[in-house]
Order: C-alpha cells, then structure tokens, then sequence
C-alpha cells in the first residue's frame, strides 16, 4: 500500500514540474506573493510534501466536477497546508485547465476548503 501512495505521490510532484515547465505560464505568476514561476514550483512542491500521494490524488480528482470531497483525513491534511497552498493550487489548476470555466474552479475550491475545514474542527 506505501509503494502505491508513493507512486500517486511521484505523479503528483511530476505534473506540477511539467506544468510549471510550460511555456504557457511563463508570463503569468500565480504564486501567493508574486513570487517567479521557480519559486512558485518549490512552493507547490513544498505544498505537496505535506500531503500523502493518495491525499494529493483524492483532493485534485475532488476538482473534477464530481462533487465528491476528500476524505476526512486528506481534508485534515490539507488544512494543515494552509490555505495560502490551496489557492495557489487552485490558480495553478485555473491556468491549466482551459477548457474548465475558472469561476467554476473557484467555486469548487471554496466548496472543497470550506468542507474541509468544518472537518478539521470536528473533535
């Protein structure tokens, strides 16, 4: 079960490389304080240590439109990455996924955090 977590945890860190590879971004910085698409990727990078590679898949497959929410324990997790890492992966997302209404995005990432963090503060 690690090596499995391991391997969604490599593809997570591996898409966030390609995509802040992309030319397309280069002019656009996304990061939480302005800060240059290399600093942004170890900032993302850093974002997704705190996860589990089955956390980082469940959370990005909770964007999709399926409305389903991440377990109780990725949205603990994803809490304790602040919320200065989900939105700066959510704007990583909005730029990425043209063909998704940006707003839509938005609003699913406030539905997500907002889900998450009532979880958080269960006792």
């Amino acid at each position: 079960m690690a090596i499995f977590q391991t391997k969604y945890f490599m593809v997570l860190l591996c898409l966030i490389g390609v995509f802040m590879g992309t030319p397309g971004l280069a002019g656009r910085s996304i990061a939480p304080s302005g800060e240059s698409m290399p600093q942004l990727s170890k900032y993302l990078a850093g974002c997704a240590a705190k996860l589990t590679g089955k956390c980082g898949a469940e959370i990005f497959l909770s964007f999709s439109g399926n409305n389903n929410n991440p377990s109780d324990s990725c949205c603990q997790k994803l809490v304790a990455t602040g919320i200065d890492c989900h939105n700066a992966f959510t704007e990583f997302l909005e730029a990425k996924e043209p063909q998704e209404n940006p707003s839509k995005i938005s609003l699913r990432s406030l539905d997500i955090w907002n889900h998450c963090v009532a979880v958080a503060a269960k006792p």
